[in-house]
Order: C-alpha cells, then sequence, then structure tokens
C-alpha cells in the first residue's frame, strides 16, 4: 500500500507540476502578446493613417483600420528623386561606416581582451575616460574642417567609428569566449596572433559580430546630426535629412497656401492639407521599414547573447 500510495502521490505532483507549467505558459504568451501589440500599434496606426483621410484622422475615426482612401501623400513622395538619392546614400553611409566600426571594434577588443598585452591596462583605461568626457561639438567640427572631410563621405562614418560602450562589451565577450590558454596552445603549433584572430576569434564571435553590427548599423541609419553638421551638398543627404526636407516643404507649402501668398484657392489649401498630413506618415514609415525588415534576421543573435555567461563549467 504504501509503495502504491507513494506511485499515486509522485503522479499528482507530476500532474499538478505540468498544469502548474502549462497555465505559466498560458499567462507568459498573454502577456507577451499583449506587449507586442502595443509595440506594434504605433507603426500600424502610421500606416492606416498614411493611406486613410485626414479628416477621418483628425476626427480620431482611424483606429483599427484605414477609412477614406488617400494614396496623394505617397504619390508625392514617391515621386521626389530625392527620396531614392537619399535612401542610396544612406546605404552606402551604413553599409561603410557598419564594416569600419567592425573591423576596429573587433580588433581593439581583441587586444584589449590579451592579458599578455603589455599596455592592457593603461589602454582600457584611457578607452574608459572617453565615456565620460569628450571634445565637444566645437572641436570635432574644427577637427574635421582641418582633416579635410567636410562634404565627404568620410565625415560620416569617421568621426564615430568606434563606440567606447560597443567596444568594451566585446573585449568582455572575448575575454569570457576564448580563453587565453587556447591562444596559448595555438601559439604553440606556430599560430601568430593574426592568424589567431582570423581563424579562432572571428569565427566564435558570430553572436557578438551580430549584436553590435545591428546597433551600429541602426545609429548610421537614423543618424542626422553630423550630415546637418558636416554636409551642405544636397546630392549626399542621407535619408533622414531628405525625409525632414520634404515634410519642412509640406510645411511650408502649406503654410503659404493658407496665407494666400501662392494659392487662392480654398479646394487647393484643402488638398495640400490632405498631401502634408499624409506625407507625416508615411515619413515615418520610410525611415524605420527597413530595420524592422532586417531585424528578424538578427533577432536569434540577441537570444543567444542573453545566455551568454549564464552557463559555468
Amino acid at each position: 500500500m504504501k509503495k502504491k500510495d507513494l506511485a499515486e502521490n509522485q503522479s499528482w505532483q507530476m500532474k499538478s507540476k505540468i498544469q502548474g507549467d502549462f497555465r505559466f505558459d498560458i499567462v507568459n504568451m498573454v502577456l507577451l502578446g499583449i506587449l507586442a501589440l502595443i509595440f506594434f500599434y504605433p507603426m500600424y496606426l502610421c500606416l492606416i493613417s498614411a493611406v486613410s483621410s485626414p479628416e477621418e484622422v483628425y476626427a480620431g475615426n482611424v483606429l483599427l483600420i484605414p477609412k477614406g482612401f488617400n494614396s496623394e501623400g505617397f504619390q508625392r513622395v514617391l515621386a521626389d528623386d530625392s527620396l531614392w538619392r537619399g535612401y542610396l546614400n544612406t546605404i552606402i553611409y551604413t553599409v561603410l561606416g557598419t564594416s569600419i566600426n567592425l573591423v576596429l571594434t573587433m580588433t581593439g577588443a581583441f587586444v584589449l581582451s590579451r592579458r599578455a598585452f603589455a599596455l592592457r591596462g593603461l589602454l582600457n583605461w584611457m578607452v574608459l575616460i572617453t565615456m565620460f568626457f569628450g571634445g565637444g561639438m566645437i572641436p570635432t567640427y574644427l577637427l574635421v574642417r582641418d582633416l579635410h572631410l567636410l562634404n565627404t563621405v568620410w565625415a560620416l562614418v569617421l568621426p564615430g567609428a568606434i563606440s567606447t560602450w560597443n567596444l568594451i562589451i566585446t573585449r568582455t565577450f572575448i575575454s569570457s569566449s576564448i580563453p587565453a590558454e587556447l591562444q596559448d596552445a595555438a601559439q604553440i603549433d606556430g599560430c601568430n596572433n593574426a592568424r589567431f584572430f582570423v581563424s579562432i576569434v572571428l569565427p566564435n564571435s558570430t553572436t557578438i559580430i551580430a549584436v553590435i553590427g545591428l546597433f551600429y548599423a541602426v545609429d548610421h541609419w537614423l543618424s542626422y546630426w553630423n550630415a546637418m553638421l558636416y554636409i551642405t551638398n544636397e546630392e549626399m543627404y542621407p535619408l533622414q535629412l531628405v525625409l525632414r526636407d520634404i515634410l519642412l516643404k509640406a510645411e511650408v507649402a502649406l503654410q503659404s497656401a493658407q496665407s494666400g501668398e501662392n494659392m487662392e484657392s480654398a479646394t487647393a489649401v484643402v488638398e495640400l492639407l490632405r498631401i502634408s498630413e499624409s506625407v507625416k506618415y508615411i515619413v515615418v514609415i520610410a525611415g524605420t521599414l527597413p530595420l524592422l525588415i532586417v531585424f528578424p534576421f538578427v533577432e536569434k543573435y540577441f537570444v543567444k547573447g542573453v545566455m551568454i555567461g549564464s552557463i559555468k563549467g
């Protein structure tokens, strides 16, 4: 009887545990689903507002589905050649800038992670100081000007070639994932530092490369401040400045139309209002949609990054 009671008790505990895990999973899925909807809804609202009638948007009737189809804003924006030029410029700046960032960050982090390097401590402190103290905007501008980088692509990719925070994260990853003993064993077999870095460090650092690569790419894609400071040639404007100019032109045209300087027809003012209102939402979509498309391909590396260091031994 005791064995039977013990078996029944174990069976009941197992069943209770399974039911508890099931309820826990249900609660998690519901909460995460609600959070996903909250995060996704602003972008969805911009999309349906861009194709809806401005009157319906003003009235607060556009919440879940578009009302009163309106495509004038899309036609106006897509017909602007500067938009496609801005996309091309931003792609070039993002690819080139991210490549430079990754090369310098990975090589710098590898050097700073090696305990045998004599200047490791000094350089680590010098890198850390840059997180708290900087030259400022005016000295940086003077430096870029004196280096003759104004109105060049290098003015947008070289001043921020290394992020101190990303460098420290990468250094910590390499230190914890690739022990010094592995390099000692490789050196015994005749492997030098360069070959060890290329053949062992880089293949085992795909997780951190993907993570910081996405960080750098997002920074370049959304960057506009450096372009405002260092670029005066409109042919070299990145996407964010082009979208800003499109939005400003629409607002200026609307103000001129309302004041009667350029147009006296009330119908023309209303039509321009429809276009300018749609342009606001289209600008948001055009600036963020590429990032939303790329992120799912890198998301798995963030999951791996969360588990780094969680298992010892």
